[in-house]
């Protein structure tokens, strides 16, 4: 009895394609770049912080409103506007540092605020500010304290 040999393909060769090579760099380069942006964004984010905080100063501080102080507590701050001859008060409400009238609206000055207190110091009013991120800023602004 005669056995037949069979002859089967040989298309499979054991070996590392130039396609794998490939599909592993990609995989690679895109693992790495996730990694660079969020690391790029960690930082972009307390430079955010402080940008916010010096925009809030720049509010505070403007020729726009030339505010006084009228009443400083550690919670909050009122201040009188002789330009507009309103009254606004800044606090901390929920996670942000907001501007408000005597009445209605605010305008949102800082966010991702964990805790904040004005003081009377040194003749200035003084801003001290932690962030959700335990990034911590501080300030002194020259305003005139209303008596």
């Amino acid at each position: 009895m005669k056995q037949k040999l069979s002859v089967s393909k040989v298309d499979t060769r054991p070996g590392y394609l130039l396609i794998e090579g490939l599909i592993t760099l990609v995989i690679g380069v895109f693992a790495i770049w996730t990694i660079m942006t969020m690391i790029v964004y960690a930082g972009n984010e307390k430079k955010q912080n402080v940008i916010n905080f010096h925009s809030y100063l720049s509010i505070i501080e403007s020729d726009r409103y030339r505010f006084e102080i009228k009443q400083c507590q550690p919670s909050k701050c009122v201040m009188y506007s002789p330009v507009t001859k309103k009254t606004y008060r800044i606090e901390r409400y929920e996670n942000m540092v907001r501007l408000a009238g005597a009445y209605k609206g605010h305008v949102p000055s800082l966010t991702n605020v964990q805790w904040v207190r004005w003081t009377k110091s040194r003749g200035c009013l003084r801003t001290d500010v932690t962030f959700d991120n335990g990034q911590k800023c501080s300030a002194y602004s020259k305003l005139p304290f209303k008596d």
